[in-house]
């Protein structure tokens, strides 16, 4: 007798969809005790993402990042890691927000390897790049601001944005395509 192979179904509709939510996946969503999950009866249709089944798609999609070239799963967790975390300590002089762990992570590996290939040769101030590499990844600061930060002249920062900006673009293409492919190939999201 021979074995039937079950379809399955992929549980996201584009890899952005995937990666947004494995970057975003709380570690706190426990799933539901067994007994109560027994009492709801027949089960509800769903992609079933939460609890160790969230836990384990989203690592599953972070592997597949992490497998990428360093610079490329770097750009990809920049591009997608939450930007700000809460802060907890209540001071008067806390917003209640710090930079989000891992995207300041990524941020800061590439303020420095931006330094090596998108400015070679060129005498660059760290405030100056990691204010641009932010801003290429979401951060709301203005080319004024960081030229002021950096005591900088503006037609130096917005030389410097460019450049910076093209080769951090190049990454994410190729990045993009790569992780797409693995992501369809494994059957976790449609095309």
């Amino acid at each position: 007798m021979g074995a039937v192979a079950a379809e399955v179904e992929p549980l996201f509709s584009s890899t952005h969809a995937a990666l947004v939510f494995a970057f975003n996946f709380s570690h706190q969503a426990y799933d539901r005790p067994v007994m109560n999950r027994m009492a709801d009866g027949p089960k509800r249709s769903g992609k079933g993402l939460v609890g160790l089944d969230g836990a384990g798609q989203a690592g599953m999609i972070r592997a597949a990042v992490d497998a990428l070239g360093r610079e490329e799963a770097m750009v990809i967790t920049a591009r997608f890691a939450p930007r700000r975390d809460r802060c907890p300590c209540r001071r008067d002089c806390c917003s209640g927000w710090v930079p989000g762990r891992e995207w300041r992570a990524a941020t800061d590996h590439l303020t420095e390897y931006v330094l090596r290939m998108a400015l070679a040769g060129t005498v660059s101030h760290y405030r100056l790049r990691n204010g641009i590499v932010r801003r290429v990844f979401g951060d709301d600061v203005k080319l004024v601001e960081i030229a002021e930060v950096a005591s900088v002249n503006r037609d130096t920062v917005s030389d410097h944005a460019k450049r910076i900006a093209k080769h951090l673009a190049g990454i994410e293409g190729r990045a993009m395509k790569a992780i797409d492919e693995k992501l369809y190939t494994d059957g976790i999201v449609e095309r």
